[in-house]
């Protein structure tokens, strides 16, 4: 059995394309929002919002299962484990079913339910899967479908309903040869062993109430109404045993007891119905309970907001099993340094509207250890959008709220609240030009080079405004001369940025690009189509990126524009932007980008642009003219299309890229310029047979030409860094590999003041 499992999941398993797969990636999923629990032995199976991990109580051994391995990342409903097989499965609420191979770590995935005709999305959810021999039940919000575990493939579908409709079943069970479902309309059953189950006159009614489960402990049938109800079924009939005096969010038999678990409660009865345990009132922690186990004397908890729990009591002081992460996979605001980075949840829509106003902590990553910050730590501030370290106090850290002012951290900790009543930060205005009380929307944040902090509040006269952290001055600028309707519904103020010069550049939803040079005072703006500043329509800038060059990239709702000469804005009221055209594979022109919604820019060390959109995330040339990556839920393990932030670590190269469905980070190769060549190196080193990829030349000066010979003198590549550092494909001039051998890699500073020398060793 096991010989032909192994080949068959080989076959399925998730295989990116060749050029993909030998990229690194990281998983960075908040594994704290559980949504099941499966059990075997010892090891537990924990299903977290779109990731899962194995936990073994007996060596307390953690293993991570993600869209790095192959997950789909949807949202998890219902996952079980094969003891037989191997197998675990896990169901989503679309009705797609994710299957990993304990033995090989392979996933494939079972797509049939997802691509029923006929049944409307709603209806695909997995609900409950229920294994008996070589056959697994699912329990769907249309009926039940057979999965065959010994042929892996699927069979029949039982639409249980009245005159065949589709019927919700939430839960299965069996006793003495009838599966039994617990349905919106009643318990139905029937004999499992009949070979015509698909005809819904073979299924019995037991009678019409809704039912949230049902499950068999010690050969007893127990079922539990919407009304939270515990009944006995006996001779297909009911009889109500306990009222439940809360709302039942799981049901289920666990060491040969019944566990009905509440958000803030556990009740545990034993086989004759008695009330055995109690457990509420929770004095350390304050629970949102989603599922519950009882194992080995002690409860394993599933939890929205603190993960996996192991506890004796209510009393008894939690273990916290789950991986550290961050605090929520939604990700919308990221910053980075060296070795750290912060992220933020809060959202907004396209015309900046934060409502209805979230109320979410805050995620920090430092040294590959994960810090989180309840929101209950944040002094009420809600709808978190835009963190910005210190460059010149990397501990402080501020974070711009769009509803209630910003923070000022310092080591992880609030030291000061910017607002209304603290800082007479202007409020909101309404159309009407009436203030919104307690309504201080700050946005885009940046640093100058004095350690001056620059920010954007929308919606009112002074929307831009200078925070000197050493004495915390508050200095504000009226932009109502460059926006007369500031206080406009729609006309809320974007990301900022600031230049060499100390020139600042920050956008708005509906008057494009806004300038301010703070030595004259002088504002300008960008704004208007192909015969103005060339924005596209609407002239909504959502973000903005100055690259090494100083130039400056512009991400609007309909697509890329660029700014050679950002400053020229000031002097030259015709300043225009422009487009990005790039050829296509048939040599017609195109513009790079069009018509997409840009969510964001980063610029890697070697001056390339990583772009986030609504349809994955593009890695360009530092010119735009070739598309390097282009990643998908397709073809990498991003979790959604729908990418929200990036930020870049310039010292490691990796990529940190938010998507509205988690964080993952890309092991990139384009690190910050040095200043010397001290710490050239090359890797790979030595390139072995198996590696396909490119060398990475890194602890570059920028500007410096590279050359690399073979040990004859014969020249094979030569480039110049843009950053510090370059690839070499091991090809000569990009045609043919070359041969083994080892290969010497010359460079000289732009300046050719410096020289160093190094050696690659190629063996193929």
């Amino acid at each position: 059995m096991y010989k032909f499992l192994t080949i068959i999941l080989i076959l399925f398993s998730f295989t990116p394309s060749k050029a993909q797969s030998e990229l690194d990636w990281e998983d960075h999923f908040s594994y704290y929002q559980i949504q099941d629990i499966a059990r075997s032995g010892s090891t537990f199976f924990v299903g977290a919002q779109n990731t899962v991990f194995i936990y073994n109580q007996t060596t307390s051994r953690v293993e991570k299962i993600s869209s790095i391995q192959g997950l789909s990342s949807q949202n998890i409903s219902k996952i079980h484990f094969s003891a037989s097989y191997n197998l675990l499965f896990i169901g989503y609420e679309t009705g797609l079913i994710d299957v990993y191979n304990l033995q090989t770590k392979n996933v494939f995935k079972l797509v049939d339910i997802p691509n029923k005709t006929g049944i409307p999305p709603s209806e695909r959810r997995i609900n409950d899967m229920l294994e008996d021999g070589d056959k697994l039940y699912l329990a769907t919000n249309y009926g039940i479908t057979v999965f065959r575990l010994n042929e892996l493939k699927f069979g029949d579908t039982y639409f249980i309903g009245n005159a065949g409709a589709n019927l919700q079943v939430n839960q299965l069970a069996i006793q003495n040869d009838n599966l039994y479902a617990a349905t919106q309309a009643g318990l139905r059953y029937a004999d499992k062993n009949n070979p015509n189950l698909i005809d819904f006159n073979e299924w019995n009614a037991i009678n019409s109430t809704e039912y949230k489960g049902v499950a068999l402990v010690d050969n007893q049938l127990l079922a539990l109404t919407a009304n939270n109800a515990l009944q006995k079924v006996q001779n297909n009939n009911v009889s109500q045993q306990v009222n439940v005096n809360f709302n039942v969010v799981d049901f289920r038999v666990s060491e040969e007891q019944i566990i009905l678990t509440g958000s803030q409660v556990i009740k545990v009865y034993n086989q004759n119905l008695n009330e055995v345990q109690n457990l509420n009132n929770f004095s350390i922690f304050s629970p949102q309970f989603t599922c519950a186990i009882y194992y080995n004397a002690r409860f394993y908890t599933g939890d929205f907001n603190l993960g996996l729990l192991s506890f004796i009591n209510a009393f008894d002081e939690p273990k916290y099993l789950s991986p550290l992460g961050p605090i929520r996979n939604d990700v919308f605001g990221l910053d980075a340094i060296a070795n750290e980075l912060w992220a933020v949840y809060g959202e907004y829509t396209g015309a900046l509207d934060p409502y209805p106003l979230n109320q979410r902590g805050i995620s920090h990553l430092k040294d590959e250890r994960w810090i989180n910050i309840a929101y209950d730590d944040l002094q009420d501030t809600r709808v978190l959008v835009r963190p910005i370290i210190n460059p010149k106090q990397t501990n402080q850290v501020f974070i711009s709220s769009y509803v209630d002012g910003f923070l000022e951290l310092v080591n992880n900790e609030i030291v000061f609240k910017y607002d209304e009543n603290t800082a007479n930060l202007p409020e909101t205005l309404d159309p009407n030009g009436n203030t919104v009380m307690g309504d201080v929307r700050v946005n885009g944040l940046d640093f100058d080079s004095s350690g001056n902090l620059w920010g954007t509040i929308s919606l009112v006269k002074n929307g831009l405004f200078k925070l000197t952290p050493s004495s915390g001055r508050l200095d504000f600028f009226d932009i109502s001369e460059i926006i007369p309707n500031y206080f406009s519904g729609e006309l809320g103020l974007s990301d900022l940025v600031i230049d060499q010069s100390n020139l600042i550049y920050f956008g708005s939803y509906a008057n494009g690009l806004i300038g301010f040079n703070p030595a004259s005072g002088q504002f300008a703006k960008v704004t208007g189509q192909e015969s103005a500043g060339n924005l596209p329509e609407g002239n909504s800038v959502k973000t903005l990126a100055l690259d090494n060059n100083n130039q400056l990239w512009i991400g609007t709702t309909l697509g890329l524009r660029v700014l050679f000469n950002p400053s020229s804005m000031f002097t030259n009221p015709d300043t225009s932007t422009s487009q990005i055209i790039i050829l296509d594979e048939d040599g017609v022109a195109q513009e790079l980008l069009a018509e997409n919604s840009i969510q964001d820019i980063a610029v890697d060390g070697n001056n390339n642009k990583w772009i986030a959109t609504e349809a994955g995330v593009f890695y360009v040339s530092a010119n735009g003219q070739e598309t390097i990556y282009h990643f998908t839920t397709d073809n990498s393990p991003l979790p959604s299309n729908s990418v929200t932030s990036i930020a870049i670590d310039p010292e490691t190269a990796k990529v940190y890229i938010g998507t509205r469905s988690g964080l993952v980070a890309f092991r990139g190769t384009a690190t910050k310029s040095q200043e010397n060549f001290e710490q050239v190196r090359a890797y790979p080193n030595p390139v072995r047979p198996h590696y396909k990829g490119p060398v990475t030349i890194d602890g570059l000066m920028a500007g410096a030409n590279v050359k690399i010979t073979d040990i004859s003198g014969n020249l094979v590549f030569e480039t110049t860094a843009q950053g510090g550092s370059v690839q070499w494909d091991t090809r000569a001039f990009g045609k043919h590999e070359v041969a083994s051998g080892v290969y010497i890699v010359m460079l000289t500073s732009a300046d050719q003041l410096e020289t160093k020398l190094a050696k690659i060793m190629i063996i193929r």
